[in-house]
């Protein structure tokens, strides 16, 4: 991604009024109407301080509004409810930096040419948050001695999540199977006195394996809005101690360590015990992954008067770019080896069907924080 140029985000803007008189000018020339319907993909014409001013009808669509008058003069994170647009214009806050499709068309106005990225965005729907990457192309085109901006946007969040399951899901639950597979063929071999033992190896595994599956299931279910929280009483020091337990045995703490606290009252809360799970596990997980050998993992139970939190410690920082993105469908700290779905399902389930929220702290003195507010 080119370096993000601050001499265009201003929060300038023309009066609707203005808008309006260049929304009747361009669709005045026969052929861009056309142009803009002629393709299946989202497609907006931007004026010089990306406002919208004309739009194709699949974008109105999508939007499910009725009159392109509702969206003109906003830019497309506004249009679009990007979650960081809440308070801010589209382009001004720090999220920005690291977003496709502002650089796109930041570059494509400073450079004069055709820009294509990709775009992780979150935006707010009526059923909550939703995730979607986008492949976003801005082309600079002048008309009536005016500038403007063609915006197009392609939606390929189901391209990137089948290549993330085709990628890692699948290369997992082969390892795991197969694992599983050379435990059956070893067990005629095994002697009565390590049967005990090989049969709580083989259970983890299984375990595991399983847990990738539904993993996926229910990512896939919670993105479409169809997955249903099953709200049960949950003793928290019982449930604490089992969840640190199973990662305690994960190979991925193998020479490091976790330990849980619980402070305030010790009780019983009302969520979703299979979510809450994988939401601490996916965080449990990241931490480890994050910290080095001999270093430990904090997982902290707080019923206070601040409402009913967990928080997972660990000494790691993470760094601008990656603070600002974390939260991004797709975006993952491990590259290519990664999934990008961990810290955006936390997000997502926890927003979505637990009442909850999450945030985080990363500092290189006092290591990172998620916060788990229910």
């Amino acid at each position: 991604m080119k370096k993000f140029p601050t001499e265009y985000s201003l929060e300038a803007r023309l009066p609707y009024e203005e808008i309006i008189k260049l929304n009747g000018k361009l669709k005045s020339h026969p052929l861009i109407p056309v142009l803009l319907n002629s393709t299946p993909d989202i497609i907006m014409i931007l004026n010089r301080y990306r406002q919208i001013v004309t739009a194709n009808e699949h974008f109105l669509e999508v939007l499910k509004i009725e009159s392109e008058t509702k969206i003109l003069g906003k830019r497309p994170g506004e249009a679009m409810s990007c979650i960081h647009c809440k308070n801010k214009s589209c382009g001004t806050t720090k999220f920005c930096k690291y977003c496709g499709a502002i650089n796109a068309i930041f570059n494509s106005q400073k450079f004069k040419c055709r820009d294509i990225q990709e775009c992780n965005i979150t935006v707010r729907t009526s059923s909550g948050l939703q995730g979607f990457n986008f492949l976003v192309t801005a082309t600079p085109f002048d008309f009536n001695k005016e500038n403007f901006v063609i915006f197009s946007i392609r939606n390929i969040s189901e391209q990137k999540f089948h290549h993330s399951v085709e990628r890692i899901f699948f290369h997992d639950v082969l390892n795991l199977a197969g694992t599983i597979k050379d435990f059956m063929e070893l067990s005629p071999e095994i002697y009565h006195a390590g049967l005990k033992e090989f049969h709580t190896e083989g259970l983890r595994i299984s375990r595991q394996l399983i847990s990738e599956i539904e993993t996926h299931r229910d990512l896939l279910a919670a993105e479409q809005g169809q997955l249903e929280a099953k709200i049960e009483e949950i003793y928290v020091p019982d449930f604490l101690s089992l969840l640190v337990t199973l990662y305690k045995n994960h190979k991925v703490c193998e020479g490091k360590f976790i330990v849980h606290f619980i402070k305030g009252d010790i009780s019983y809360i009302c969520s979703d015990k299979i979510l809450l799970s994988r939401i601490l596990g996916n965080l449990i997980k990241n931490a480890l992954e994050s910290s080095k050998s001999g270093e430990t993992v904090t997982v902290t139970y707080k019923n206070d008067t601040d409402g009913i939190r967990f928080l997972v410690h660990n000494k790691g920082f993470m760094t601008e770019d990656v603070q600002l993105q974390i939260f991004n469908r797709s975006f993952s700290t491990k590259g290519e080896k990664g999934r990008g779905f961990g810290t955006y399902t936390v997000k997502l389930l926890l927003e979505r069907y637990l009442n909850g929220h999450v945030e985080f702290s990363s500092t290189e003195k006092e290591g990172s924080t998620f916060t788990v507010s229910l």
